[in-house]
């Protein structure tokens, strides 16, 4: 494990918990356990099975440390629950729910300005073309780490867009075996943003394409319903 996870295990726990108390009620009933007893054994799979390997891609400095270790939250709750009898599929739903309590219980000011700040597509490209910067930085050091590109112009039809040309998240389910997981994963940057107010739509995934992940804004479309999860609505979206 490496010395940056070793070192903030009681605050990936804590934060853990933060989003997983959301559905502390429908794990228990799924499970047949209380929730306490139920988050220490999705705690030891994490620790055991995805902190030991998590590659060090920038710790604090990087927002994408947390997109990974917060993703695989819900990766660590898909294999316990397996062992009371959820799949994979019932397990997506259980992401959805808790990224919609966690995202709908921040302060309407917080969603109110991430909503402003795409809906002036110069001011996110502006925004994002400075962490386009320092993610090539980062990656320059840490090889494999997260690579972004924003579009300048938007791609056609849409008011904003930029690219994930590298997911960490989507490496490390090729490399040990957790695919099944992804396109649920993928799928709750549409509970996050249409909490704020942001139409996403998505045409590429890097776990499915190998190419990039598209994150295209399109200002005055509906939001997009996360469940059932977008890459099953037979829309072409995922």
């Amino acid at each position: 494990m490496h010395e940056y996870y070793a070192k903030n295990k009681k605050k990936l726990k804590k934060t853990m918990n933060s989003y997983l108390r959301h559905i502390s009620a429908d794990l228990e009933q799924a499970s047949g356990k209380g929730y306490e007893e139920l988050l220490e054994e999705i705690w030891r799979f994490y620790e055991e099975n995805l902190l030991e390997n998590f590659p060090y891609i920038g710790g604090d400095d990087v927002s994408g440390t947390s997109n990974l270790t917060g993703a695989y939250y819900f990766v660590a709750m898909g294999e316990v629950m397996k062992r009371y009898g959820v799949d994979a599929h019932e397990s997506g739903r259980l992401m959805v729910m808790c990224y919609e309590r966690f995202f709908n219980a921040k302060p309407g000011i917080v969603r109110a300005i991430a909503k402003k700040m795409f809906s002036n597509p110069k001011w996110a490209a502006k925004t994002y073309m400075k962490k386009d910067v320092k993610n090539a930085a980062n990656a320059a050091k840490y090889p494999g780490s997260f690579e972004t590109k924003t579009q300048v112009p938007p791609e056609s039809g849409y008011d904003f867009s930029y690219h994930n040309l590298v997911c960490p998240l989507s490496v490390f389910a090729k490399e040990h075996g957790y695919g099944e997981y992804m396109p649920y994963l993928c799928n709750l940057d549409y509970v996050m943003l249409g909490s704020f107010g942001v139409p996403l739509y998505r045409e590429h995934t890097c776990f499915e394409d190998g190419d990039y992940c598209d994150f295209k804004v399109k200002l005055g479309a509906p939001i997009m319903e996360a469940w059932p999860p977008v890459f099953m609505q037979g829309k072409g979206y995922k």
